[in-house]
């Protein structure tokens, strides 16, 4: 069956396609089926959407464009496919570029592109004509005697008229070199100003290319819609909105900050989780602490020593008044079972951005570490890094009374002698999750953060008070 798009706002307004194809993918990347343009169409996403056809009727799905897929004025359901039927509107983005479909009837044949016909300028000439001939009339001697005699080698002296058109011409032919000169050179300073920019315009193109194209694979190795990756997608669809419009120092300025963005993205991917994980997730535990007369909460530590010595916060384990908790809880990833615990030792105080506890599993048992903790945070702003942690606690699915940790990924926002500002996502829960660099080594423990409408921004506690924590610890 097929299915006809008129394209009816937007920079491709007028053409129409037609498809019959099971899956037809629309959005302003080079490998769509729908394409949009690049330059101008920037409501829509590089990735959009997708139109597919089953059993003879059409939907389309909109995964997670930073837009939005509207049908008829009406946003539809992300990720959830909608129906389409003959003569419906689809707007890619509230303003964005809007497509009307025909489902039955006679299908059109695409419209073809009429380009505006190059107009001729004729260059006018003025002609200016000047009457050189004299008529003068001698009053000589009749007589021959009277006649001088002219030499035949002799030039007549020119008249008055031909001494003015002499001039004319000559000056007309200094005005003539002096414009064509200027010509010369403004049409030189155009080509070249002309180069410049199609050379910018050209590379930056390629960049974009080379940015869709990448994070077509960096989508893939983190999941589409992980909370990074959703991040991530809008801040490149930002940066490209700039790039698209900015010329001159202004284009040069987003095109560095768009080459930061692919290296930090590159930085992400160069990672390997899975094996950080690996390494370290038997070393995570969820903890549960009862506070005073507040109910059980839950939040994350890690294992520090194989006689069971726990890190993770202050807050977890004492009240803002400096009681320590009534009960503690440990359970360990892969395991059911709780064991009881107890503070060993803390560092900080209520407020304080030290909000560090150390907590001993009660018991004999060869307890699974983490790998290694650094002794200095080396990791600079935009480095790539992983936390393991348990957010929500036990609200999020676990495979039946096992508990698992959940891996997240994120880069380093800011590093400061007391505090790790990462840019990750956690909630409660996350408290006392280790975050590792691309080493696998732990750097830092989530503490806290501050959240509004615009995003969440999250601190931890540096490594090297982690070490201050432990040392000595028995």
């Amino acid at each position: 069956m097929l299915i006809e798009l008129r394209i009816e706002s937007g920079a491709r307004a007028g053409h129409v396609e037609s498809f019959d194809k099971s899956v037809i993918a629309i959005g302003r990347h080079p490998m769509m089926d729908l394409r949009f343009d690049p330059k101008q169409d920037l409501d829509v996403s590089a990735r959009h959407g997708e139109i597919r056809c089953v059993e003879g009727k059409y939907s389309i799905i909109d995964p997670s464009s930073t837009n939005g897929t509207f049908v008829n004025g009406k946003r539809i359901a992300r990720g959830t496919p909608h129906e389409l039927h003959d003569k419906d509107v689809i707007a890619f983005g509230a303003n964005g570029p809007r497509v009307k479909v025909r489902l039955s009837g006679k299908l059109a044949s695409p419209t073809q592109v009429r380009r505006p016909r190059e107009m001729d300028t004729p260059i006018a000439t003025l002609h200016r004509s000047v009457d050189t001939s004299e008529q003068a009339e001698s009053t000589r001697p009749a007589t021959p005697q009277a006649a001088a005699p002219v030499a035949a080698s002799a030039k007549p002296k020119p008249s008055t008229g031909e001494r003015v058109a002499i001039a004319v011409a000559d000056q007309t032919r200094k005005l003539r070199l002096i414009a064509g000169a200027a010509v010369i050179v403004l049409g030189g300073l155009a080509a070249g100003f002309y180069y410049r920019g199609s050379r910018a315009n050209a590379q930056l193109d390629s960049l974009l290319k080379q940015v869709a194209d990448e994070r077509v694979a960096f989508e893939q190795k983190l999941g589409a819609n992980s909370q990074i990756v959703e991040q991530w997608r809008k801040v490149s669809d930002s940066l490209e909105r700039v790039a698209r419009s900015a010329k001159g120092a202004q284009l040069e300025a987003a095109t560095a900050q768009l080459q930061q963005n692919r290296s930090l993205q590159r930085q992400i991917m160069a990672m390997d989780p899975q094996t950080i994980a690996a390494n370290n997730r038997k070393a995570i535990v969820l903890i549960t602490s009862q506070l005073g007369a507040e109910k059980p909460s839950e939040a994350t530590g890690f294992i520090v020593s194989g006689k069971g010595l726990v890190v993770t916060n202050r807050h977890v384990v004492v009240d803002k008044d400096g009681n320590k908790a009534a009960k503690i809880l440990v359970r360990l990833t892969g395991t059911s079972g709780q064991r009881r615990a107890h503070v060993v030792r803390v560092l900080g105080s209520s407020g304080d951005s030290t909000d560090l506890a150390l907590i001993q599993i009660e018991g004999v048992g060869d307890y699974p570490v983490v790998r290694g903790i650094a002794s200095t945070v080396d990791a600079e702003a935009g480095s790539s890094i992983v936390t393991l942690g348990f957010p929500l606690g036990t609200d999020l699915p676990m495979e039946g009374s096992t508990i698992e940790p959940t891996l997240t990924m994120g880069v380093v926002g800011k590093s400061l002698k007391n505090v790790l500002q990462i840019d990750s996502w956690a909630t409660n829960g996350a408290s006392g999750s280790p975050i590792f660099d691309a080493h696998g080594h732990v750097i830092g423990v989530i503490w806290g953060g501050e959240q509004n409408t615009q995003g969440r921004v999250v601190y931890a506690v540096p490594s090297d008070r982690v070490n201050e924590l432990i040392k000595n610890a028995k």
